[in-house]
């Protein structure tokens, strides 16, 4: 006997006047949804718009019904939602005012389940004012999967876009790189701190004892969410902490806003006014990008899902060269989305899946298999990332044939290298 769902049935007869079919299809979209819940160990407090992508994602991939259907299941959910809470089985969990009328509640409070006020018309013709999902379009059309990630040509041009802008450019660069190697979102790329980092003068703390890129961890707060981990690779951090100590324009900045003070908290990415920026001067900066650039339905929230597809494209490519097939009752899914929660530091694999089965849309073949990509794309791929690697190194020749001796496997004659920078390094700190 599922309680909640029984209770909420009981309510929908005798408080809501519901007629016994009505309410009866109710139930039927509250199953759907139950099994997908249970199917994840998911309880109903951890439930966000997260968990409702993906399981608006299962209904597409599984091409059962159509987008009408899908829209009223959801539709159903969020109303089932309302009524808990409405019962105090859950408490904040749902928008169901205007954020003015939430006395107690922070301003930058982030419900779970989002909503939309809208006008819904009635059998009969009359309206009404209803919080609605945000979900499904104002319930009339889903969003999913109606959102671009760039593709990897449109990210290079991109990366050329910003970093041709004459102002700040090295900053817009590393937040966009913070965002493509990290799959941060753009909240958590501006907690970045200076003493997340080692200081740039100390080269080594960047290499393990093999000569090889450490990957660093850093952790962030997620709003309403916790801690949680991002794995910054040894470049990037290296970047970034060449950004803090040698940019002329942010140590103009500090110069000018902050007295000339330099603090360990110091955020790393700063307006002009000396001050962390915003999400939203983030976002309208990268608008005018993304608009230059020619890139279409996108955003610099989305450099964050070309992150995460690329990691779950080379998981399938995985799979994809094993022969193997999508089998329901196997367990190939939770493999492939716990390998890329690990890599990525996410808190839940089910976070993910809107994007697996967005990849799986593409990518599954008539018979159940997964479709290779091609070896080009591949490597591809991974000579993006070197070719990243190599040019953000550029204006240190020296780092950069040492970071091209590593790859090539020769890390005693890479070491040697590191080994007489930091030398010169400390000769110079101690003029």
């Amino acid at each position: 006997m599922d309680d909640w769902v029984s209770d909420y049935a009981r309510y929908l007869i005798f408080s809501g006047k519901k007629v016994y079919s009505s309410v009866e299809e109710t139930v039927k979209k509250l199953r759907l949804f139950r099994r997908f819940q249970r199917k994840f160990d998911i309880p109903y407090h951890e439930v966000n718009d997260d968990f409702l992508l993906a399981w608006q994602g299962e209904m597409v991939a599984l091409s059962n019904s159509t987008a009408k259907r899908q829209n009223e299941c959801v539709s159903a959910v969020h109303d089932f939602f309302k009524w808990a809470q409405s019962q105090g089985r859950l408490v904040n969990h749902v928008q169901v005012a205007h954020k003015q009328d939430y006395p107690d509640l922070r301003p930058d409070y982030v419900f779970p389940i989002s909503s939309e006020e809208a006008v819904v018309t009635g059998r009969f013709g009359q309206t009404h004012s209803k919080w609605v999902s945000t979900l499904t379009g104002g319930s009339q059309e889903s969003t999913y999967g109606k959102r671009n990630t760039p593709t990897s040509k449109q990210t290079l041009r991109l990366g050329e876009v910003v970093e041709a802008h004459t102002r700040n450019a090295v900053r817009n660069k590393l937040m966009m790189d913070w965002a493509l190697f990290t799959g941060a979102r753009v909240s958590e790329i501006l907690q970045i701190n200076e003493h997340h980092l080692p200081p740039f003068d100390d080269i080594q703390a960047f290499f393990d004892e093999q000569g090889k890129p450490k990957l660093f961890e850093v952790w962030i707060e997620r709003k309403n969410r916790g801690k949680a981990c991002l794995r910054v690779p040894g470049d990037l951090a290296l970047r970034t902490a060449e950004y803090i100590a040698e940019d002329s324009e942010r140590l103009q900045i500090i110069e000018n806003q902050l007295g000339g003070l330099r603090r360990n908290d110091s955020f790393v990415f700063l307006s002009e006014r000396g001050g962390v920026l915003t999400a939203d001067s983030v976002t309208r900066i990268f608008g005018n990008f993304f608009r230059l650039a020619g890139i279409k339905k996108a955003n610099i929230h989305r450099l964050r899902a070309k992150y995460i597809t690329e990691v779950i494209e080379f998981q399938l490519d995985r799979l994809a060269a094993s022969g193997g097939t999508i089998d329901p009752t196997s367990n190939w899914t939770e493999t492939i989305l716990i390998t890329a929660t690990q890599l990525m530091g996410h808190s839940h694999p089910i976070s993910l899946m809107p994007y697996l089965n967005e990849v799986l849309q593409r990518r599954t073949t008539s018979d159940g298999r997964v479709e290779a990509r091609p070896i080009e794309t591949q490597e591809r791929s991974l000579n993006d990332l070197l070719h990243r690697l190599e040019s953000s190194l550029k204006s240190h020749s020296d780092l950069a044939h040492a970071m091209k001796l590593m790859n090539l496997g020769r890390f005693i004659e890479a070491r040697d290298i590191i080994g007489d920078i930091f030398d010169q390094l400390s000769e110079l700190a101690n003029v």
